[in-house]
């Protein structure tokens, strides 16, 4: 399913416990609906191509320096997660779900540098239709944010940190122990 035309509208990722996959369920402006399944081990995969596609942003790839690379990296990630609004919940109004209502589980992923600073992910099953999303610098830090905060709330005991050793963010250790 392309999504040259499709914006965004929310994304929401969930860790389902009797799965123990994290649900993705992405909405767009023209009242769509997509749902994937992502397993510890896509995770891992579509994680460090994320940090890749971050990486390509215009103003981290212009510093030489790697330390200063990753310094632009972490503020970068700070702004833009910040300007998310994540108190807002996932609306569940009746939406066309394209792919249908069980989720598909995810097998590949792809990015793809684009055009004005925009960069495409594709997001695909083993078998059936997948989605291509167009992102921007943005977009791709909330979703990656969205991700971190997700697997922080696992068992899986992976660590997506931006840079090798980094801790995930903050907000994502839970506040108690059960």
């Amino acid at each position: 399913m392309g999504a040259d035309g499709m914006k965004i509208h929310q994304i929401h990722i969930r860790h389902d416990e009797s799965e123990d996959r994290l649900l993705l369920r992405l909405s767009t402006t023209d009242n769509h609906e997509f749902r994937f399944w992502l397993t510890r081990r896509f995770v891992k995969r579509l994680w460090a191509m994320l940090v890749q596609m971050l990486e390509w942003d215009q103003a981290v790839r212009q510093q030489v320096d790697p330390a200063t690379r990753r310094t632009v990296l972490d503020i970068q990630h700070e702004g833009y997660a910040q300007q998310a609004d994540y108190s807002k919940k996932f609306e569940e109004t009746g939406r066309d779900l394209p792919l249908g209502e069980t989720p598909a589980l995810l097998a590949k992923a792809k990015g793809k540098k684009g055009q004005n600073g925009m960069q495409l992910l594709s997001l695909q099953p083993q078998k059936g239709q997948g989605i291509d999303m167009t992102l921007d610098t943005r977009l791709l830090h909330v979703f990656s944010r969205l991700l971190r905060q997700a697997v922080a709330k696992t068992d899986w005991d992976i660590n997506l940190g931006l840079h090798p050793g980094q801790e995930p963010p903050q907000e994502a250790v839970p506040r108690k122990l059960n």
